[in-house]
């Protein structure tokens, strides 16, 4: 098995409805991923993740549910490198009442 090469990206705590604003510099996968499945993911195991392939930025990824959130930036079948990434948080907007 190959040793995973990616960015990884971490937050103790994302609130549901957060938008991940990822900018990049060419395609990559982006892979939003709970700590457990990021686990898995990590050692190549079966996973499920929030994403896809972003070919054109910028690429959003809503947060589904509150809670620690792993994002996996990764070239997997694309033969590119370097890609050079920017990633925000768009918090969600609160109604007054």
């Amino acid at each position: 098995m190959t040793e995973k090469n990616f960015a990884e990206h971490s937050w103790d705590y994302l609130e549901r409805g957060s938008v991940l604003v990822v900018t990049l510099s060419g395609p990559a996968n982006l892979r939003l991923m709970d700590p457990e499945n990021f686990a898995a993911y990590q050692d190549g195991e079966k996973y499920v993740f929030h994403g896809g392939l972003a070919r054109k930025a910028p690429y959003r990824i809503k947060v589904p549910h509150s809670g620690p959130w792993y994002l996996a930036i990764d070239f997997d079948g694309l033969n590119r490198h370097g890609v050079r990434h920017e990633v925000s948080i768009q918090h969600p907007q609160r109604a007054d009442g």
